[in-house]
């Protein structure tokens, strides 16, 4: 069993066109599960589909870019709800053309991707997928099967002297790009676009922008945007730029003995930043019952919540780019947009877990992707800012009321909505609707 593994088997029997030449048998594994495996219409159980593995091929190829680096675009929107377009470029059910094919969804998170599987039945082809399963890799190995799976399938091709079809022009595309070219592909890719069929004016923005903000705040820009909202994050992302040019510095020189926990990929992100926070509470002699705690951290690294760098009058609510942080070895400038003081004490803690974990030279944007590092962040600053224990020891029987939330959120300092969902996130039940961070 494996990870992630795709097995053809060709058919003996050839073909004169694209879909009787790469007719095989095809076994996918996803979490050391056998996803394609079914139950057929008298209870057999089967490992593997017999079907042509060019429609399969077309739509990697096809979605290449997209599949492998666009992520969702914020917590709220879950797999099963997101847009048709989305689930067009990464559900593989869209490349069904009349096959029946296990429910299996390739989901990006920046430098890894979530893979999942879940039972289906179907109907019309007396079929039943059984098994459920999930996984998450690093990009490149993910890439890695991905690719060969479809130069398998081209070579089939070449092989049986068939040439021209819609793959084998889309394959050519992706594997005679360069490196410099590949940049602007998962850029393009990121915001669900294919590179090489493109509207000239976010051709342009995207190559406009890279001198102006490097390849990595770009990124963060594309993994939080779409088609709709990527002019106007973009101009977020050069205020918040500019603005850490002369933003005060702060320090990471407190942090410098404690080791950041590893992006373990077998556990939800989310894990990562609460125990950041843990981490960066015991180091400073803080404990996790303070209501001062977030307040301590930032006296200590000399972040500086007060002050709202963003000269344009915008709506918190409109905001995808909450500020951005620069490091430069231990230290770091911290730009920070939102209005209001508790969601930029929420924005800095994010600041600080982003800072923490980057390169001694690298710039990063607080977006609302759903990238690991980015649901890190927002679980460290939830965790510093709204503490847990603190949490528990005020709930009454297991419980805030919609008072004990404001009450808390005023003494902390933050929104009322971080108390609530901190406190459900780690069963605490509220009279709070529950909203996303």
């Amino acid at each position: 069993m494996s990870e992630f593994k795709i097995t053809t088997s060709w058919s003996p029997t050839g073909g004169r066109n694209e879909v009787d030449l790469t007719f095989c048998n095809l076994m996918i594994e996803v979490g050391n599960k056998v996803v394609t495996e079914f139950l057929d219409g008298r209870d057999n159980v089967v490992p593997q589909l017999q079907i042509p593995a060019y429609y399969l091929a077309e739509w990697m190829a096809e979605n290449w870019w997209a599949l492998l680096w666009e992520p969702r675009k914020n917590e709220d929107e879950i797999p099963q709800s997101a847009s048709p377009t989305f689930n067009a470029r990464h559900s593989l059910l869209s490349a069904q053309h009349g096959f029946a094919l296990p429910r299996l969804l390739f989901l990006p998170q920046d430098r890894s991707v979530y893979i999942s599987s879940s039972g289906r039945d179907v109907e019309l082809a007396g079929v039943r997928f059984r098994n459920t399963a999930s996984t998450a890799l690093k990009r490149e190995l993910v890439e890695e099967v991905l690719r060969d799976f479809v130069a398998k399938v081209v070579a089939r091709l070449e092989a049986g002297s068939i040439k021209g079809t819609f793959l084998q022009d889309a394959w050519s595309q992706v594997i005679e790009t360069d490196e410099e070219e590949a940049q602007f592909c998962r850029c393009a890719g990121a915001l669900g676009l294919s590179p090489y069929d493109i509207d000239d004016w976010i051709a342009d923005l995207i190559e406009r922008l890279q001198p102006v903000l490097g390849d990595r705040l770009l990124m963060d820009l594309c993994l939080s945007s779409t088609l709709q909202t990527f002019e106007s994050a973009a101009t977020l992302a050069e205020e918040a730029a500019l603005l850490t040019k002369n933003a005060a510095t702060s320090t990471l020189s407190p942090l410098e003995t404690v080791r950041l926990p590893a992006d373990n990929l077998s556990v939800q992100a989310y894990r990562r930043g609460v125990q950041a926070a843990d981490l960066v509470r015991r180091r400073l002699g803080i404990k996790d019952t303070d209501p001062g705690a977030a307040t301590k951290v930032f006296d200590t690294l000399h972040v500086d919540t007060t002050v709202r760098g963003e000269p344009r009058r915008r709506s918190d609510e409109e905001i995808s780019i909450t500020g951005a942080v620069v490091r430069e070895d231990s230290d770091m400038r911290v730009a920070l947009l939102q209005e209001t003081q508790p969601k930029r004490r929420f924005a800095a803690a994010r600041a600080v877990f982003s800072g923490w974990s980057a390169e001694p030279h690298e710039s990063r944007l607080l977006t609302s992707a759903v990238t690991r590092d980015q649901q890190a962040n927002r679980a460290f600053a939830a965790e510093l800012t709204a503490p847990k224990a603190l949490l528990r020891k005020r709930a009454s029987k297991n419980f805030l009321s919609q008072s004990a939330v404001y009450e808390l959120a005023d003494e902390l300092m933050i929104g009322p909505d971080v108390v609530a969902k901190n406190a459900e996130n780690n069963g605490i039940e509220t009279a709070w609707p529950r909203s996303g961070l």
